[in-house]
């Protein structure tokens, strides 16, 4: 009879035992939840002031770099590019997924809208190539890999790729140089739902030679 009785005290402090742990485990829980809230409200994600040591006004940096990005996406929207086995017989169909072809013209241009720099990490890429006598181009010819210009139009300031929303937030400026980042977001239109792209790349651009030039649109941020 007295064991039986133990075996109850037993069973019952026990079952109050696992109530109290269940309980602090829960209380716990929710205070951590509580903690979380808390320091997300009390500290936001820090927005960029705009820093202008310029001469300059926010409004007219603002539609130097739109004006520039803008000349830029345009160039490589209306590109032309060359199927490389139309050009040379030396080159065949499947060397047209290795390779494109591009013509001093298009590297001439490109050259006025991009610093020497970003100019150079494309020009590097390219090897002049001799096309037939009876290809009617005007200027000399490069062949570079097919991917040379993928990031351009899906992972940059211009991307045109996976993109219906473009933002751009001014970060500092002097008059020699303008650093900014443009925010390419995919978003569905007329929903206020969670857009399946959100991403931003580093837009800087230079003086050069009395000109505004791009200087960096490829860099990912975030």
């Amino acid at each position: 009879m007295l064991k039986r009785e133990w075996k109850k005290i037993t069973i019952g402090l026990f079952l109050v035992f696992l109530f109290i742990l269940v309980a602090l485990t829960i209380f716990n829980f929710q205070k951590e939840s509580e903690d979380i809230f808390e320091d997300y409200t009390n500290n936001p994600p820090e927005e960029i002031v705009f820093q202008n040591s310029s001469d300059m006004t926010e409004q007219e940096i603002r539609e130097i770099v739109e004006e520039k990005r803008s000349i830029l996406k345009n160039f490589f929207e209306n590109a032309q590019y060359y199927n490389i086995s139309e050009v040379s017989s030396e080159y065949t169909k499947e060397d047209d997924e290795k390779y494109i072809v591009i013509d001093e013209n298009f590297l001439n241009q490109f050259h006025t809208y991009v610093t020497d720099d970003v100019y150079g990490k494309y020009w590097d890429q390219l090897t002049e190539i001799t096309p037939d006598q009876d290809v009617l181009l005007t200027s000399r010819v490069h062949r570079g890999p097919k991917t040379m210009f993928d990031s351009v139009y899906a992972e940059s300031a211009i991307a045109m790729l996976n993109a219906n929303e473009e933002i751009l937030l001014l970060e500092s400026a002097t008059n020699e140089r303008i650093v900014a980042i443009e925010n390419i977001r995919l978003c569905p239109e007329g929903e206020d739902s969670i857009c399946s792209r959100n991403d931003k790349y580093r837009l800087i651009l230079e003086k050069v030679d009395n000109d505004w030039k791009i200087a960096e649109f490829t860099e990912k941020i975030s």
